[in-house]
């Protein structure tokens, strides 16, 4: 399947042996590469991915907020900040749980690396077009697939840190975990997300790029001899490994768990309003 597309990085993919499956929005996935590592821990090298064909939407319109803290169970988001969100179905299954960037007032950006991309896609269109009282409280939210607008990629591991700030002049600095901004990368400007640190985890990086100049930022990534291409399924089990819901999230379908161990996770906030609230405490009785 060397020959479908994979977006504006597929040439650079094809020049490293990659392989390709199946992904969203009519653009297929790394799968993997020739040569790729087999390591997978982010204490022993750096990885760098493009997600080009996972789960990549832009959220927005003036009813934006209503809609993603009501499909997200996880903490609220003000403009600037990035987390990993728990989304529940109604009886309080875990359908997943992407990365959402709140990148203005009305505006979010949402990536889902997983398999379970598509179902949240779906769930979210679902929402969306929901009526209570005759009214549709979603409506004005837009869904737009984002793959056509920045790249995006991502960098992870030991060495991250230390290889973006190669990258700033003397004033700029790299956003604290849980934050996005906007920077410039050797003069191309990118918008810049530091994921939520786990425990015992380096600091990791989401890299949003113009798609004239993503060929540029991939190429000098790859010229640290410290940083690996990975696929899509050493990326996911990397994440499996290292996200503290990676395993449970892993199986196919939705997942039952407790509310207090959404808690450990840290993807449920402490109020109930949210979509699947009464699910998750009637599983407690």
């Amino acid at each position: 399947m060397s020959g479908v597309c994979s977006g504006v990085l597929h040439e650079e993919h094809v020049l490293l042996g990659a392989s390709f499956s199946e992904g969203c929005d009519d653009l297929n996935v790394v799968h993997s590469y020739a040569a790729e590592t087999s390591c997978r821990s982010l204490s022993d090298a750096t990885f760098l991915a493009d997600l080009t064909g996972c789960l990549y939407e832009l959220v927005g319109g003036p009813c934006a907020s209503a809609l993603i803290e009501s499909a997200c169970c996880g903490a609220e988001l003000s403009v600037g900040d990035v987390a990993f969100e728990g989304v529940l179905s109604g009886d309080g299954s875990v359908l997943s749980a992407p990365l959402v960037l709140r990148t203005g007032d009305e505006e979010y950006v949402v990536l889902d690396v997983s398999h379970r991309g598509p179902a949240f896609l779906g769930w979210m269109g679902f929402l969306r077009q929901i009526q209570q009282g005759g009214t549709a409280p979603f409506a004005q939210t837009t869904l737009d697939d984002a793959s056509g607008m920045l790249v995006p990629l991502l960098l992870m591991g030991r060495s991250s840190h230390g290889i973006l700030m190669d990258y700033l002049g003397s004033s700029e600095t790299l956003p604290a975990p849980g934050k996005v901004c906007s920077l410039s990368l050797d003069a191309i400007p990118a918008l810049v997300a530091a994921l939520p640190c786990e425990k015992g985890m380096h600091l990791s990086y989401l890299l949003l790029v113009p798609a004239a100049r993503a060929r540029v930022i991939w190429r000098s990534l790859l010229s640290f001899t410290e940083v690996n291409p990975v696929g899509h399924d050493a990326l996911r089990a990397i994440l499996c490994d290292t996200l503290p819901w990676g395993e449970a999230l892993s199986a196919k379908g939705p997942v039952r768990v407790g509310r207090d161990q959404l808690e450990g996770w840290s993807l449920v906030r402490e109020t109930s309003d949210f979509i699947g609230a009464r699910g998750l405490f009637a599983q407690e009785d």
